[in-house]
């Protein structure tokens, strides 16, 4: 059956494949020029940086009016790109290449391998299941249609005509390009741009942690200079390579603990009520009633619950007896639940979503990529290295835009490690510290500005900060959710305080730590006496407190759930407390103040400043949280710990291969215990991509008895709409050419589109309709959407 699919649509797998290496190919010399901080000159960070920078001058072509939006624009931008680049290449020192392919040749091999098994292996997966139905497939499709048939930037909104799409879009122009450029339709464009962003996320995982190993050299692997061709002894290259694949699962295949802790005890019925009523995971509070024989009894979509093993809950106060408070206001029963998401990478995946959030993954990792570069270079960067940075970047601003200025601290604080290590004191001067200031304000304003006609037209739900006074996080769900890495990471810390000895600078990491939970704090004081001074705040703010029946009743049962979770803010704020110990190492009674007191290399400290920025993201929601249309902490959890485990993963992976081949490593029965509980903490995680993929290729779609209705196929199309009217929507396609046609339809439902049909025209054509899908539009533009929509 799959060499029945190859011969049918095999060529599409191939062609994307072509266009992304061209894109790499393009902006290899770029790489090469200004990545070469890196022992591989950014080889396996090409494709990602290839794309984004081709579909950046693109989009800023297309949005300037120099090109149309046609596969002939697409060709030039890649040109653009490729001369600029051939231009740079040759404009310092020549490269010996001879040399550089013999010092690369296994990272490239091994690269070229990875991304084609990575590519076809997933698109296997989505010919089995390739439907575009549900959540929020049908939006993105729509993007991707409306994308693709757009005549100018920024492509018309779907479901709100005269508007151009208000939505970080960059992602889809690229979709739309790739798709336009091998001749196929959105329907299968969607898939294959998953396909897409699993493989590229998992080649560059690869090529970060990869380099972070080959750099491992103290102090710096390379010489100030990034014309330098030499490399210093690193360590040996299959233990990169190895440790970089490790990376790559960690990052693309890795699960949480979901299915060992929850879900087989819950399908099996093998654990008591008081088991589940422990974890209080959402909607299983109690094992089945009848054991499930095996997994194709399993309950449908019960891999969707990994992404909501967070259960936020009311205060568990009652509503006393002739409250006035206000009858329209929300109702808080005992313990009632707010819904919470908490995706990792391989249920997006496994879900198929073409979500902002996805879309940006490869590109965030290429940010990594780029802050080792910083870190590795042994200087300050250079202003064209600033420039590529900066659209790189930005390019994450336009992806999913909170991502932007996550990975511009992160490449900034990397500049900062470079600066503990050079000055070998452990100390940053106040010149450091402007330095960086200056680093990062330039990355982010030059990233404005390259990006400044997306940012002039955005429009966004957001509505500033809120505290979080009543959900903070149990620590049991917590371990569930990161449960993998952290049995990973713990260890690798407490190695790290062995290995600082007496240059453990305790002091300094608790004070530090405290200072930032102190300030965490005071924001979530703050905002409530501005939520409790502001009337327009106030119900978002405080209702809880008036349907509770007062402070009087609420604030002894605030106090005591901050209490009874409290251990998830300690074990968050200690892990601060080694950090910061460790990165700014104590000198000794009587030392020099210019003695060089860092003891670590420039990979560990790496490695810890992504676990440092990983407990932060995941702290912040401890007590505020963005406010959005939902009004909760659901997408600030969503969003910061989507962002945590792609650092936990990659400073993991650097982890395993610290505890067994970095200086000063453990005795042998301390790495033996290690290696044993990390082959247990990686087979547990790996349950759920290997039960979740079976599941979803084969029972889902009633293969695994023959009874599947179609064949394989990566075209989706007549999933999205019932046969007639899907045939339709493509003859309306084909009669309205171009962009100046609006369609009205039946206004319907968002994530219901196909019961009653809502939409088809815009999501499978692109084609404007009047006006649909409300619910959406609502949360693209905020405010705007009561002005625009009447």
């Amino acid at each position: 059956m799959i060499f029945e699919w190859l011969a049918r649509e095999g060529g599409i797998v191939l062609s994307w494949w072509a266009l992304v290496t061209l894109a790499g190919v393009a902006a290899l010399p770029l790489c090469m020029r200004l990545l070469g901080g890196l022992p591989d000159r950014g080889y396996t960070l090409s494709r990602a940086a290839g794309l984004l920078v081709v579909g950046f001058v693109y989009w800023l072509l297309a949005t300037l009016g120099f090109v149309r939006n046609t596969t002939g624009g697409m060709v030039l931008a890649w040109v653009i790109v490729l001369v600029v680049a051939l231009v740079l290449y040759f404009s310092g020192t020549r490269f010996d290449l001879r040399a550089w392919w013999r010092e690369n040749r296994a990272v490239i091999i091994t690269g070229e391998l990875l991304f084609a098994v990575l590519f076809l292996g997933w698109a296997i997966v989505r010919a089995h299941q390739h439907g575009i139905v549900a959540t929020e497939k049908p939006m993105e499709l729509a993007f991707i249609s409306a994308t693709m048939r757009s005549e100018t930037f920024p492509p018309n909104d779907p479901w709100m005509s005269g508007y151009a799409i208000s939505y970080y879009y960059f992602g889809y122009v690229m979709a739309a390009m790739l798709s336009m450029l091998s001749g196929i339709p959105s329907t299968v464009g969607f898939n294959m741009m998953i396909t897409l962003l699993f493989a590229l996320t998992g080649l560059t995982a690869f090529g970060v942690v990869y380099n972070l190993v080959r750099s491992g050299a103290f102090p710096f692997v390379r010489s100030a200079s990034r014309d330098d061709t030499s490399t210093p002894r690193s360590p040996s290259r299959v233990v990169a390579l190895l440790t970089g694949l490790l990376g790559t699962v960690f990052v693309v295949l890795l699960g949480n603990y979901q299915v060992p802790i929850i879900e087989i005890p819950y399908e099996t019925s093998s654990a008591p009520v008081e088991y589940f009523q422990f974890w209080d995971n959402d909607d299983r509070y109690a094992p089945r009633s009848q054991p499930a024989a095996d997994i194709t009894q399993w309950d449908y979509w019960w891999w969707f619950r990994g992404a909501r093993v967070l259960n936020d809950r009311y205060l568990p106060v009652e509503f006393p007896e002739g409250s006035d408070a206000d009858p329209n206001a929300p109702r808080y029963t005992i313990g009632e639940r707010t819904e919470v998401i908490d995706e990792f990478p391989q249920f997006s995946f496994l879900l198929a979503d073409v979500h902002p959030h996805v879309l940006s993954l490869p590109f965030a990792t290429l940010a990594l990529g780029l802050a080792v570069n910083v870190l590795m270079s042994g200087r300050s960067p250079e202003r064209r290295e600033i420039i590529f940075y900066s659209v790189c970047l930005g390019g994450l601003i336009f992806l999913n835009t909170w991502d932007g200025p996550i990975y511009t601290a992160v490449v900034v604080g990397a500049d900062g490690v470079r600066r503990l290590i050079r000055g070998g004191t452990g100390r940053l001067s106040s010149r450091d510290l402007r330095q960086m200031i200056t680093l990062f304000v330039s990355l982010l304003v030059l990233g404005a500005i390259f990006y400044l006609p997306f940012i002039l037209n955005f429009r966004s739900q957001l509505g500033g900060a809120l505290p979080n006074l009543v959900f903070p996080t149990a620590f049991q769900q917590y371990f569930i959710m990161f449960g993998p890495l952290l049995l990973i990471l713990v260890p690798f810390l407490l190695v790290e305080i062995w290995r600082a000895g007496k240059r453990m600078n305790w002091s300094l990491g608790i004070q530090s730590a405290l200072t930032i939970l102190f300030l965490l704090i005071a924001a979530m004081l703050l905002l409530t006496l501005i939520g409790w001074l502001i009337p327009s705040l106030r119900s978002d703010v405080l209702n809880f407190v008036e349907s509770g029946g007062g402070w009087g009743v609420v604030l002894p049962a605030v106090v005591f759930k901050r209490i009874t979770h409290i251990v998830t803010t300690v074990v968050l704020v200690g892990g601060l407390v080694v950090l910061f110990g460790r990165l700014f190492p104590r000198q000794q009674t009587g030392e020099e103040t210019d003695r060089h007191v860092v003891t670590y290399s420039p990979s560990a400290a790496f490695a810890l400043l992504l676990v440092g920025a990983g407990i932060l993201l995941t702290l912040i929601p401890e007590f505020v949280y963005l406010r959005d249309f939902f009004g909760t902490r659901m997408n600030t959890v969503f969003k910061l710990y989507y962002q945590a485990w792609v650092m936990f993963s990659i400073a993991g992976a650097y982890a395993v291969y610290s505890m067994f081949a970095e200086d000063r490593v453990p005795a042998l029965a301390g790495r033996a215990a290690y290696g044993l509980l990390a082959v247990v903490a990686i087979s547990l995680g790996m349950l759920y991509p290997v039960l979740g993929i079976y599941h979803r290729m084969f029972i889902e779609t009633n293969r695994l008895n023959n009874l599947a209705p179609d064949a394989l196929t990566l075209d989706g199309g007549y999933t999205t709409a019932f046969g007639d009217e899907y045939a339709a929507v493509q003859c309306l396609s084909e009669l309205l050419q171009g962009d100046d046609y609006v369609v009205v339809e039946a206004v319907g439902g968002s994530y219901d589109s196909n019961n009653p049909p809502s939409g088809l025209s815009g999501k499978i054509a692109g084609i404007p309709n009047l006006f649909n899908w409300p619910f959406h539009e609502m949360q693209w533009r905020g405010g705007t959407f009561s002005e625009i929509a009447g």
